[in-house]
Order: C-alpha cells, then structure tokens, then sequence
C-alpha cells in the first residue's frame, strides 16, 4: 500500500515555516477565483499569535476531515468567520483551526496587449522553427496558428477580448497568454518539441473559436426549436 504524498505546503506550516508557491496557469480556481489568480505567488505563514489574523485574510483552515483555502470573513470573540470569495459562508472556526495566512502576495507579470503577444507569439513560433529545424510543413503549422489567432481576435473585439464569456471560462487574453510564455520558455513535458507546441497552439485557437460561439450563438443554440 503506497503511502500518501505529504503535502510541502503543511509540512511547512508545522515545521513552523513559511512556504511560498506560484498559482500555476491553468486550471479552475473554483470558489477562490475572486481572492486569487493564475501567476500570482504567495507565501502562507505559520500563526504566531490569534491576534494577527485579520479579516479578509487568506487563511489556510483545518475543516472536517481535510483542509480549506479560504477568507476571514468576519472576527466574534476569538472565532473567525470562514467564507469564500463568492460569498459562500462556510463556519466559525477557533484560531487553532487556521494553520497559516498569506503574508505576501507578488503580482504576475503584466499582460501586454493582445497585437504585442501575437508579435511575441509569431517570434517565438520562428524561433523554435529555426532552433528545432521544423520540416516545412510543421512550419506552416505553426504559423497558420498565429494567423488564426488574428482572425479570431478581430471577431471577438477589443471590448471582449479580456472578458470571460461565461463563469470558469477564460477570456482570449488569458489563453492567448498562457501560449505565447509556454512557446517563449519553450519548455515541453515531451521530446518533441515543434509537435507539442503546435497541438499547444491549435488548442488555444479551438478555445478562441469557443469563445466567439458563446458570445456570439449562445442566444440562438438555447432557443427552442419551432
């Protein structure tokens, strides 16, 4: 029987230590998606003292059988109020059930406009086709992506490109992000580098084509048939 991987987060907090991490790209953040995003870093600390911990804190809190990441919403008598950032009331806890706080709180790289990273795209895209020595045909793969990604940018327009087209969905600008610091870095879990970031490529235009049928065609997909 395996044993369960220790999580480096608590392990930290009863060493008493502080641990920090970065909110990786990706993913749902769910009832915390308020409080936090993706490419933030931040350092949870140990509670010294019950006192410190103020509301609207990020705290890290024994809940049940498991443990929550969630608000002080509210301070009673030494009993803290624990709530998400949708506004969802979970319960009083004791300070005792809070194992730490976030400290800090770095901000992630600022997103440049949308023409500039489908400029730092392209680059990079010609950059990894000159380093890997990509075939032709690979080539213009990875090319029609960024073209792609002009065409479906105009469609949705400046005024939506930033906006999520429904709850847990991410915006253009998000994912047009996430791919263009994913081919930057150049890094792939895979050997094959050209192949990974053109199917990394060819997602994010599936999204963006996504993104254009939900503002534009939910309406008429709900309405029933006549």
């Amino acid at each position: 029987m395996s044993k369960r991987k220790k999580d480096p987060l608590l392990e930290a907090l009863k060493e008493g230590k502080s641990y920090t991490w970065t909110i990786p790209d990706g993913g749902d953040l769910a009832s915390m998606r308020e409080a936090v995003k993706h490419g933030q870093t931040l350092t949870m600390s140990p509670i010294v003292n019950p006192s410190e911990i103020q509301v609207g804190d990020l705290v890290l809190v024994k809940w049940h059988q498991s443990d929550i990441f969630h608000i002080v919403g509210e301070i009673q008598d030494e009993q803290f109020l624990i709530v998400n950032s949708l506004g969802k009331i979970n319960g009083w806890v004791s300070a005792k059930d809070i194992l730490g706080r976030v400290t800090e709180i770095i901000e992630p790289e600022p997103r440049p406009s949308v023409a500039i990273m489908l400029d730092q795209l392209e680059m990079a895209y010609q950059a990894l086709i000159t380093l890997e020595q990509a075939a032709d045909n690979e080539a213009q793969q990875m090319l029609a992506i960024v073209h792609d990604l002009h065409w479906y940018a105009d469609r949705i327009g400046k005024e939506r490109l930033d906006i999520m087209p429904r709850s847990n969905k991410w915006s253009f600008e998000q994912n047009l992000w996430r791919l263009t610091k994913q081919v930057k870095k150049a890094i792939a879990p895979v050997p094959n580098r050209v192949l990974y970031f053109i199917d990394c490529g060819k997602q994010c235009v599936g999204l963006a084509s996504e993104i254009v049928a939900l503002f534009e065609y939910s309406d008429v997909t709900t309405k029933p048939a006549a």
